[in-house]
């Protein structure tokens, strides 16, 4: 719509012209009604109205005033003065300030209508117009980057004898890739992507690249190398103090607002190249330090020259994991099916603390877990036969492939040993305790999420009522009041990290609503988030 400032200091004139015609059918909304030039400017200011309908005469700031001084402020609003005959001529010769056209009073509603149509016809070529041109500069910029990303990508594949012959004639601006230059690769974590449909992902993925290159600009290249896994390719042009700049624009990354958390995606940082061979060398040390960040514990930042000296000790590792892996296979497959949770979660500790303290290959460690939990799943099929509940997927080997953390890995795969010897296990429980098991199981992994008894009856093939009253009947306490519960635990150790805002930490912990998170917290701790955080963080609370 439209938007329309009236500015009249007769009461009756102002009230007569926003019922004089219906404004929402030609598509306008009065935004305000002012009752003089100093006041209607105020208004301009905070709507910034397409079209303003004021007087020529009122007190204080009269409307040729007011145009003029909304033209140095607002881009392309329609002024329409309002005059009477005796200043007619005077105003017809204000026009070279600005104002688009004039009534004469009294005004009559046709004439209104006309100029009003006239108005918005002529508002709605001007936009076109502007859409038009944006649209352009839009195809023309895109056009450009296709064109470097293609240079990148080249450069990448070893196409670039031509390339160099070219940049040394100095006819282009990308002379900086014989320069001194680094690369740098971005992986996006493939593993959470894979929870968001194919179109959902690829879209996220794209807003995050364009704003990674509109970054970049004309301080290197840019191209998207792996888009299955979500993969950027940086040649930044650098001087001599490398670690800087690279830790500058690292640093602006990392401050994008494109839906990611900073540690959503991982960086690798390649060697310094003086040519476009050594640059090629540079892009496969920043692959090498990328699939390294696998393996820490914190941090998504990695140098190659960092571990360049952890390279040789790679095969021996492999040798020694290999000979090794079948055997904490094999234990962890019997604890799923004999012991409690514990156990298990002892075991794949064992394994990943091994998996860490060895300098080992990521492609060699996804496809053993992957295979791991495929030979899991078949067993446990072949021993129970209660539909796919042990099937872990198809996808599997490439979602292990995709994740950027191997904490990612070891987090869902106890989850998943977890629930399947829980389900395995299953008929040797008593039915309601065995419910009542899953539920709590529930609220501890999804607390985070809008549950319900609903959602968990349905899961479980039972009524949401006798989940209810058996529920109460085990824990002496209904549902909601355990969820509330665990709820707040869980936020009382987000407050005492001392790290995350109020509305985050609602958010955190299952609540859409900050307020009543609020509300519900100090019903149960008697003082509000900040208070508590404040008692026990800060040292701030009540002396006596």
């Amino acid at each position: 719509m439209y938007k329309l400032l009236i500015v009249e200091d007769d009461v009756w004139e102002r009230e007569g012209l926003t019922d004089f015609l219906d404004w929402s059918s030609l598509n306008i909304e009065i935004v305000g009604a002012a009752s003089n030039g100093v006041e209607g400017l105020q208004m301009a200011r905070e709507y910034s109205p397409d079209i303003i309908l004021t007087d020529i005469r009122m007190p204080m700031m009269g409307g040729l005033k007011l145009a003029n001084e909304v033209q140095t402020i607002i881009e392309n609003c329609k002024i329409i003065v309002i005059t009477g005959h005796d200043d007619f001529q005077y105003a017809k010769d204000a026009i070279h300030i600005g104002v688009h056209d004039f009534l004469l009073k009294p005004i009559q509603k046709e004439q209104l209508l006309k100029t009003i149509n006239k108005t918005i016809r002529i508002l709605s070529h001007e936009r076109q117009e502007e859409e038009y041109i944006n649209k352009l500069k839009v195809q023309i910029s895109e056009r450009t980057f296709k064109e470097k990303e293609q240079i990148l990508l080249d450069i990448l594949k070893g196409n670039y004898k031509d390339l160099e012959a070219f940049l040394n004639t100095g006819a282009s601006d990308l002379s900086f890739c014989l320069e001194k230059t680094v690369a740098m690769v971005i992986e996006v974590n493939g593993f959470s992507y894979r929870e968001m449909d194919y179109c959902h992902r690829q879209a996220h993925f794209s807003e995050f690249y364009k704003k990674v290159r509109k970054l970049i600009g004309n301080k290197g290249l840019t191209a998207i190398s792996d888009i299955e896994k979500s993969e950027i390719a940086i040649c930044l042009s650098v001087k001599e103090d490398k670690p800087k700049e690279v830790k500058e624009v690292i640093g602006k990354i990392q401050e994008q607002d494109s839906g990611l958390k900073k540690f959503d995606f991982i960086i690798g940082v390649g060697s310094l190249a003086n040519s476009l061979s050594d640059f090629e060398e540079s892009f496969k040390h920043a692959k090498i330090a990328l699939n390294s960040i696998f393996f820490l514990d914190e941090g998504n930042i990695l140098y190659y020259h960092d571990l360049v000296h952890q390279e040789k000790s790679k095969e021996s590792a492999a040798c020694e994991f290999l000979n090794s892996a079948p055997d904490y296979s094999r234990r962890i497959q019997n604890a799923v099916v004999s012991s409690d949770p514990k156990e298990i979660i002892a075991l794949t500790d064992k394994l990943f603390n091994f998996i860490s303290n060895h300098a080992l290959d990521k492609n060699l460690v996804c496809d053993f877990l992957a295979n791991m939990i495929h030979e899991l799943s078949v067993f446990l099929l072949s021993k129970d036969d209660s539909h796919n509940m042990y099937d872990a997927g198809d996808d599997l080997l490439e979602r292990f492939h995709s994740s950027i953390k191997l904490g990612q890995l070891k987090e869902w795969i106890q989850e998943y040993l977890i629930y399947t010897n829980r389900s395995f296990s299953k008929n040797r429980k008593n039915k309601e305790e065995y419910i009542i098991d899953n539920v709590m199981y529930y609220i501890r992994n999804h607390y985070k999420e809008d549950i319900g008894l609903d959602i968990i009856a349905h899961s479980l093939d039972v009524s949401p009522n006798y989940l209810g009253s058996l529920f109460k009947k085990h824990a002496g306490r209904r549902f909601t009041q355990v969820l509330t519960s665990y709820r707040m635990e869980k936020a009382e150790e987000l407050l005492l990290s001392g790290q995350d805002n109020i509305k985050d930490i609602a958010k955190a912990v299952g609540f859409r609503n900050s307020s009543y998170f609020c509300t519900v917290f100090k019903k149960i701790h008697g003082i509000s988030p900040m208070e508590y955080r404040e008692k026990n963080v800060y040292g701030h609370g009540n002396k006596e």
